[in-house]
């Protein structure tokens, strides 16, 4: 017997062939980096949106709630030893054992991320049946939030969710 694949297992599928295509990922880090967005509550918002599920207000503002706690407190410490990592001068070290120690901490940035998109992947999140859902989704995401992105790149985002959302149910 096959067992019915989880919410969590969905969500993660969806993200990979949404985020990996390069000309996508690059969309993303734009949001993120110029609009300070969580890359991992805008894929949550385009797989519901793809799925039809338009969030509602009260589920939105548990997962920004939780995802800015899980980023501040998880994310944003690894994500700064990485980052720093490549600048840090290396003089004195073994370039080989540095970049794999930096290729570990990039591997905990990601877990630690896939442990919030299976969170968020468990949340009540609204009504299906919604046309335009990955779009609104963002958009109130942003909202409450309060991050004041370029309405062309959710868009785009939107758009190449529900592209590649066909591929991937």
């Amino acid at each position: 017997m096959v067992e019915p694949e989880t919410d969590a297992a969905r969500f993660w599928r969806f993200a990979l062939a949404v985020y990996l295509p390069e000309e996508a990922r690059a969309d993303f880090l734009r949001l993120q980096d110029e609009a300070g967005a969580d890359v991992p509550m805008a894929l949550f918002c385009l797989w519901r949106g793809a799925e039809g599920v338009r969030i509602s207000a009260r589920a939105m503002a548990e997962a920004v709630a939780f995802s800015a706690a899980w980023r501040a407190a998880r994310v944003e410490p690894l994500r700064a030893l990485r980052r720093g990592w490549k600048d840090a001068p290396a003089a004195d070290l073994p370039a080989g054992p540095s970049e794999a120690a930096r290729q570990h901490v990039a591997r905990a940035e990601q877990a630690v991320e896939r442990l919030q998109m299976d969170h968020l992947a468990g949340l009540d999140a609204g009504e299906g049946g919604a046309e335009n859902a990955a779009r609104d989704n963002l958009a109130l995401y942003c909202r409450l939030a309060r991050l004041s992105p370029d309405p062309a790149i959710l868009d785009t985002l939107a758009r190449i969710a529900e592209a590649r959302a066909s591929g991937v149910a």
